[in-house]
């Protein structure tokens, strides 16, 4: 079954999600349909293992961080930071989460998965943020873990793989840690609230 859960992982990054259809993932997978079909009668069934396969294995890198204790809350948001904005370079990130933000429009347990994994990531950074600033309110909290989480995010159409500026991952990552650990360090609550 891991063979199969690769094979579409592999189509739906490399050739998007019109052409993840049972055929191609059996091709992939060097398989015949009928045998695939004795895995997953269709492509929904396949997709939705496909989804908690790859979200599960993002959201764990996030808990991992946020228990860290051997770390300062400064160094573990650092890593959540340098993380998130490194792997939106890899192939696998650059064409699996376009994909699933493209389908999170029509398909509701895709907008589920999307939605759980973005929750969990704010989740474990405001976590982190109340050990850094145990003074900000749990709102204030996850307001910074939201706008941290989408400044980051908006990168990936410029640094992710094979884009124009791919090359500048590492750079951006060193930008962005400064930015927004600082930002954490020293952002008062009547500014995140607008009073």
């Amino acid at each position: 079954m891991t063979e199969i859960l690769s094979a579409a992982r592999d189509v739906l990054v490399e050739e998007g999600y019109p052409r993840l259809t049972m055929r191609n993932v059996a091709d992939r997978a060097n398989m015949t349909a009928g045998n695939l079909s004795y895995y997953y009668a269709n492509k929904n069934d396949l997709l939705r293992d496909l989804l908690e396969a790859v979200i599960q294995g993002h959201m764990g890198d996030f808990e991992r961080i946020a228990a860290d204790r051997d770390r300062s809350p400064q160094e573990r948001l650092e890593e959540m930071i340098r993380h998130i904005v490194i792997e939106l370079s890899t192939k696998e990130t650059s064409g699996f989460f376009p994909a699933l933000w493209a389908l999170a429009a029509h398909d509701d347990f895709a907008a589920a998965e999307m939605t759980r994994v973005y929750e969990v990531q704010r989740n474990a950074m405001a976590r982190v943020i109340a050990d850094m600033r145990p003074d900000l309110s749990r709102k204030d909290r996850e307001i910074l873990a939201l706008f941290i989480s989408a400044s980051i995010k908006g990168h990936t159409m410029f640094i992710g793989h094979k884009r124009e500026k791919a090359s500048a991952a590492a750079a951006i990552a060193n930008v962005a840690a400064f930015c927004l650990i600082s930002l954490v360090l020293t952002i008062d609550p009547a500014t995140i609230r607008g009073v």
